[in-house]
C-alpha cells in the first residue's frame, strides 16, 4: 500500500489523485488475521501541508467470539482519513522539520513514497467491535464444564445457588 506522491506535491493545492485499491495484506497484526482483501476507493489530495488520503475500505477478518471462544469471519468496514507530511521539500531537496509529536507513521518518506499500511492497520483495529460475537445469540460456554452451548447443553447439575437467597425465592 505505497504511492509515489512526488508529482501530486508538485501540483497546485488540490490537485487530486484517485485509486481503487484490493490488495492482499499478510501479517497485517499479530492479534487481527485479515481473510479477504482491502477493497475500495481512496483519494489523494495535495493540501498546504502534504498529502490528505481519504477513502471507504472494507475488508474481512477472522476473530475469536468473546462468549464461545470459537474463530470466526466478520466484515469490516473504515474509513480512511489522514494526513500526511513531507519529511523532504519536493522543490529544492532540503530536509524539513518534523512537528512536534508527529507521528512517523503519517510522514512521507525521502522517495515521496506514502505507507498506508500502519494507518490502515490502526484503522481496522478501531472499527473492531469490542466484545465480538460469532452470533447475537451465541449462548457461550458452560461455566462448570466448558462445552460450548451453542453445540447443545452439557450434562452438569445446576447450582442451587446460595442459600442466603433461598427466602427471596418463597416472595412471589
Amino acid at each position: 500500500m505505497r504511492f509515489n506522491v512526488a508529482q501530486l506535491l508538485k501540483e497546485p493545492v488540490g490537485s487530486t489523485r484517485k485509486y481503487h485499491l484490493a490488495e492482499e495484506i499478510q501479517d497485517l497484526d499479530e492479534e487481527v488475521k485479515l481473510t479477504h482483501p482491502v477493497e475500495g476507493a481512496i483519494r489523494l489530495i495535495h493540501t498546504t501541508e502534504g498529502v490528505l488520503v481519504s477513502g471507504q475500505l472494507h475488508t474481512e477478518v477472522e476473530l475469536t467470539c468473546s462468549r464461545c471462544l470459537e474463530s470466526f469471519s466478520t466484515a469490516v468496514d473504515f474509513m480512511l482519513e489522514e494526513e500526511f507530511h513531507p519529511t523532504i521539500d519536493i522543490n529544492s531537496g532540503a530536509k524539513l522539520p518534523l512537528l512536534d509529536g508527529e507521528d512517523r507513521a503519517t510522514l512521507i518518506d525521502g522517495q515521496h513514497i506514502i505507507d498506508l499500511l500502519e494507518v490502515m492497520r490502526q484503522d481496522i483495529l478501531l472499527a473492531l467491535p469490542p466484545r465480538p460475537l460469532c452470533k447475537p445469540d451465541c449462548a457461550g460456554l458452560c461455566s462448570q464444564c466448558g462445552q460450548n452451548l451453542n453445540e447443545g447443553p452439557c450434562t452438569c447439575e445446576q447450582p442451587l445457588g446460595d442459600p442466603r437467597w433461598e427466602v427471596l425465592r418463597t416472595l412471589r
